[in-house]
């Protein structure tokens, strides 16, 4: 068979694939009971919620369940893929946990709105602000509701902490349905941000806001056939370009101290990217750019007006966070740097906190690393269960 029918074949597969759903594929590998449910927010979305189930009903009971809540590009599968015994999901389903994995609004699983469909300009008018205001309020409640348990346990990577803030400073009643919050490489202040490729795309923003105009793009780094295909032909381990694979994901993320687990690379571009609006990504340029935590700025004063009562966006009320906070942070990550974590921390005025830097890691090795369950899985497994 020759190469070009090969690759045709693959392609073909990968498509039939990708209609699947590969978060439950993946959970359903370990021998793990794999469920998944629909919830609809405020403003229309329905997003898909996965969830790994106690097996120990009984238990359970006991244990407040948890969230584990994906970033930027990411999905539910971001906190399994390292597998039984390295991945957060399949340690706390270990320890009889209850583990829910959301996945928001725009992302492989969540294309779904009541009015408009993914295809249209109108579905992806959203920044992570709406994840944080809708969507993560809209999966607690559905999940205190379904377990019976008013208080649960937040894990969240990048993003998936940029929301939890949103949300909190936002809606802070939503402080008395968080018993404990991990956030790891938490994004809020981006000043320092040392990543090129996003220090780049944020100094030339608007000219790429007139190219994805011109070009009319509203959903950026979808997940296609064509993504899955190149993490096995290109990235996979043994492929004589995997070292650019791992060079050009160290340029975004920074360079690690620790060796990347290169049969994970194919296995991450299955699931990775899974989609974003290109507002989300262009507030995060704004967070580069402006160096604080604010909401969306329409860069218009009547616009900014209309909606703040103010011309310039009002920045997050950090104050509002009451819960316990436990921040972990490597010193190798080109996405957030040790300084604006400290801002972070120092804004959390009514919240308990720490800090705990992980030193060599970068932003992807708090998920990934074969050190994570060492340097912060078990430590979050000893804090949660000192709370219980």
């Amino acid at each position: 068979m020759n190469v070009s029918v090969s690759i045709i074949i693959l392609v073909l597969a990968i498509s039939v694939d990708a209609a699947k759903d590969l978060v439950c594929q993946e959970i359903q590998i370990h021998d793990y009971p794999c469920e998944s449910y629909e919830v609809l927010t405020e403003d229309g979305y329905v997003v898909t919620l996965h969830r790994i189930p106690p097996r120990n009903l009984t238990y359970a009971r006991e244990l407040k369940p948890f969230i584990l809540m994906h970033g930027l590009i990411g999905s539910a599968a971001d906190f399994i893929l390292s597998g039984k015994q390295r991945s957060l999901g399949c340690m706390l389903h270990e320890k009889g946990y209850d583990v829910w994995l959301p996945n928001a609004r725009g992302t492989t699983y969540s294309k779904r709105h009541m009015h408009f469909d993914s295809s249209s300009e109108s579905f992806w008018n959203f920044t992570w602000h709406e994840i944080g205001y809708y969507d993560l309020p809209a999966t607690i409640d559905f999940i205190t509701n379904k377990t019976g348990h008013n208080k649960l346990h937040y894990v969240a990577h990048s993003q998936g902490s940029t929301i939890f803030l949103v949300m909190l400073s936002e809606r802070p009643e939503y402080n008395e349905k968080i018993v404990s919050a991990s956030l790891l490489a938490p994004v809020a202040f981006l000043a320092n941000l040392e990543s090129p490729p996003l220090r780049l795309m944020a100094s030339e923003s608007e000219k790429i806001e007139t190219l994805l105009n011109h070009l009319g793009l509203h959903e950026l780094f979808p997940s296609t056939a064509l993504n899955q295909l190149g993490g096995h032909l290109f990235c996979g381990k043994g492929a004589p370009t995997q070292n650019l694979c791992i060079l050009v994901t160290y340029l975004s993320v920074g360079f690690s101290d620790y060796e990347m687990d290169r049969s994970l690379f194919p296995k991450i571009f299955e699931t990775t990217p899974a989609g974003i609006s290109r507002k989300q990504f262009q507030h995060f340029g704004q967070l580069i750019n402006s160096g604080k935590f604010q909401k969306f700025d329409y860069k218009s004063k009547e616009e900014n007006y209309r909606r703040y009562g103010r011309k310039s966006p009002p920045e997050y009320n950090l104050r509002n966070i009451r819960v316990p906070v436990n921040l972990y942070y490597g010193n190798k990550d080109f996405l957030m740097a040790k300084q604006d974590v400290f801002r972070l921390a120092t804004h959390l005025q009514n919240s308990r906190f720490t800090l705990t830097e992980i030193r060599g890691f970068n932003h992807i090795d708090l998920l990934y690393s074969k050190e994570a369950p060492k340097f912060i899985y078990k430590k979050i497994l000893s804090d949660v269960q000192r709370i219980h």
